[in-house]
């Protein structure tokens, strides 16, 4: 949410909430009523700014949906003109994934997606597989609302707000309609925006409360209770309808959906005194990157129909004694005199040690964004919340870190597919068990079961040191069956089957969110089956073992279409005798990839590679070779393999459209050129025969992992196509 901090905290951090506007005699008492529309909603800002324009006051405030978002922040101080600027800067896309920044995730939860999964994290327990109520549980939606409208501690009812307001949310056990008008305004606002499916319900006491448009998408009722004389609706709720659509399943689905929505709303404008209705219709309703041209609409509707509404307003200087009353003093930010922390199956000593906010000193938002996101990024959390409460004059700041109702064992699938039309190709089938917080300090154990061409298991086992995970060890066990190249440094030989059945403990130092340092031992025991050779040879028994050491950096934002980040890894291994291996011997490995943004949409990723067995004289199955899929266009692979390899790709890749939220996030088109070369002995190494390579692509980010489709072109002219999906780096 970096891009949201920049513009919507610096918008307001600190709302004051002094008493409603006093009623001036001999005019009506004016009631602002608006609807739910999501990004239509929008609109609603421009509305309000035409309204100021034209000096009509507003006693009162009923919304419902993205109008209980706007209405509300109106309600409670803010101006038009900083709501505008909020829209126009936040970044709407991240503000509805939860999906925390990538650059900013603690190491150990950015190696979680180093294999492709489906974006689609299940529990499961004793009574079986569960799954989320909702597609987004509004952690980063939350917390704005909650720092947006902090000047509002200590109001316990609506009425008291600068302007009295209601907005309007469904029980989604009983249907009925629940008109909130006291505690969290924040929380308020989240319930009466929750649309099924989409967002996770909010508990408010006993009932669980969605999106308050299936029953009163327009609260004019409400506005009237309030004791509103003239009610100003504004109605964004775009009843564009394409008859054709009823042909499809989907389409009969989504106007049954609809049709509520508008039978309440065409009951609630027959009793309204001005109906401003901007026109939206031709605007996606999710598509929240239109915030500009939204709000221009709703001017554009408020000016249409300036005559009615200037019959409400009133002089100029009424009207600023008005806004001063309505708009304050913004107070100095509170000091938090005492600190909680509620959470259910996480030591509260793993919250605290995630926190740089401190008692005694004023709360600064922005530090409390990072707590709350690093306690998130756990990943055990369903949304981690704060509350400031008044006790007795000493202000109580409450971090509330709700778990997944789903976890804390969580199942995970995914798959990986590559393949080109020379008739290589691979089939990966994936699942994994992640059981998390198994101790005080956070232990975790993670099972994986992968099926297909190259079958196998691992068990792992990762305990945290201290609380806030920055010394750590582990232990992992795994058998794999692969096929290999049987090469030799005097040429490739055939293909054998290998399994091997490997350990591995190792120790080691979390380097903030950045890096990691660890070493460790390992020993290994498996079987080498020729299948296809050139020359004879015999089942061989392999047993391997040693020391490793390893450092590692990644901050890359995204792990499938960086745009920027590096993620890089030098690893040594000593394979000993001493240790159970049949040889004494090294591997050095070397490899990175740097993204740079160029321009909004593209970037250029540069990776490169170093392999080195540093003059020992490995065994055939571990020499080094180029030959994978990871390098994506050299398709003139070199299949020899050798005691020394380099490579190095540059590609640029540009992003073309957005797919629709939770079915991916972008499709993209791109290039690429690399080299790279395989010497058989370290003695033979020169630039002479350097091996180059280009293609090209498209590709989509979807939540099955990125799907790639190309041609590539190799080394002596020879080209293929392929398809990739899965992980390119």
């Amino acid at each position: 949410m970096q891009r949201v901090a920049g513009g919507a905290f610096a918008v307001l951090l600190f709302l004051v909430a002094p008493a409603a506007p006093a009623e001036t005699t001999g005019r009506p008492r004016v009631g602002l009523v608006l609807s739910g529309g999501s990004a239509h909603g929008l609109a609603h800002v421009g509305v309000l700014s035409v309204l100021e324009e034209l000096r009509v006051p507003v006693d009162v405030v009923a919304g419902t949906s993205m109008g209980s978002v706007v209405g509300g922040l109106y309600a409670s101080g803010m101006s038009p003109a900083e709501m505008e600027r909020l829209v126009l800067t936040a970044d709407w896309e991240d503000l509805l994934d939860d999906r925390p920044s990538r650059d900013r995730l603690s190491f150990r939860r950015k190696q979680d997606d180093v294999l492709n999964y489906v974006d689609l994290e299940m529990g499961l327990s004793a009574r079986g597989i569960s799954f989320p109520s909702g597609l987004i549980a509004g952690q980063k939606l939350g917390f704005l609302l909650k720092a947006l409208t902090l000047g509002t501690v200590g109001v316990a009812r609506f009425d008291d707000l600068p302007i009295p307001f209601r907005c309007v949310a469904t029980d989604i056990a009983t249907g009925e309609k629940v008109v909130l008008s006291d505690g969290s305004l924040a929380e308020a606002i989240r319930a009466s925006m929750s649309i099924p499916g989409v967002f996770s319900p909010v508990p408010r006491g006993a009932r669980l409360l969605v999106d308050g448009g299936l029953v009163e998408n327009l609260p004019v009722s409400e506005a009237e209770e309030m004791g509103a004389d003239v009610v100003i609706a504004v109605d964004v709720s775009s009843d564009k309808f394409d008859p054709a659509k009823l042909k499809s399943f989907g389409g009969v689905l989504s106007r049954m959906a609809s049709l509520p929505v508008k039978q309440n709303v065409t009951k609630a404008l027959s009793r309204a005194g001005v109906v401003v209705a901007p026109r939206v219709a031709d605007i996606p309703s999710m598509d929240f990157s239109r915030g500009a041209a939204l709000v221009k609409r709703g001017e554009e509707a408020a000016r249409a129909m300036a005559k009615e509404l200037a019959a409400l307003s009133v002089p100029e200087e009424e009207y600023r004694a008005y806004r001063e009353r309505l708009r304050g003093r913004r107070p100095d930010p509170p000091v938090v005199d005492a600190l909680q922390t509620v959470s259910a199956g996480v030591d509260p000593r793993q919250i605290a040690a995630r926190l740089e906010t401190r008692e005694g000193r004023p709360l600064d938002v922005a530090k409390l964004r990072r707590d709350l996101e690093r306690i998130y990024e756990m990943g055990v959390f369903e949304t981690v919340e704060f509350r400031l409460l008044s006790d007795e004059g000493r202000s109580v700041l409450v971090i509330d870190a709700k778990p997944k109702s789903w976890g804390p064992t969580f199942l995970r699938v995914g798959s990986g597919f590559e393949a080109n039309f020379d008739g290589d190709a691979t089939l990966a089938l994936r699942g994994t068990l992640h059981a998390m917080q198994l101790n005080p300090l956070g232990g975790e154990l993670k099972a994986t079961l992968e099926l297909g061409t190259v079958p196998g298991v691992s068990v792992g086992l990762y305990q945290p040191l201290d609380y806030r995970g920055r010394f750590f060890t582990s232990a992992d066990v795994s058998w794999i069956r692969t096929l290999a190249r049987i090469s030799t440094p005097d040429g490739l030989v055939g293909e054998g089957r290998v399994e091997l059945l490997q350990g591995v403990v190792d120790a080691g130092i979390t380097l903030g969110s950045w890096g990691q340092l660890r070493a460790g031992a390992f020993r290994g025991t498996g079987t080498g089956k020729p299948l296809v050779t050139n020359l004879p040879l015999e089942e061989l028994s392999i047993e391997l073992g040693g020391v490793l050491g390893a450092a590692s950096v990644d901050t890359l934002d995204d792990l499938s279409f960086p745009r920027r980040g590096t993620k890089a890894e030098a690893r040594i291994e000593a394979f000993l005798q001493q240790l159970g291996s049949e040889a004494s011997f090294n591997r050095l490995q070397l490899r990175g990839l740097h993204a740079i943004p160029a321009g909004s949409r593209s970037a250029i990723l540069v990776t490169g590679g170093y392999e080195d067995a540093m003059g020992s004289h490995p065994p055939f199955y571990l020499l080094f070779t180029l030959s994978d899929f990871t390098r994506l266009a050299a398709l003139s692979r070199e299949v020899n393999g050798g005691e020394r390899a380099a490579y190095a790709s540059v590609t640029l890749q540009h992003r073309i459209a957005s797919l629709p939220t939770r079915l991916g996030r972008g499709v993209y088109v791109g290039g690429t050129f690399e080299t790279g070369r395989v010497w058989a002995r370290r003695e033979e190494t020169g630039l002479d025969d350097i091996r180059p390579a280009g293609g090209v692509f498209a590709a989509a980010d979807t939540v099955l992992g990125p799907i790639y489709a190309g041609l590539g072109v190799g080394y002596g002219g020879n080209a293929s196509l392929f398809v990739l999906l899965g992980r390119p780096f």
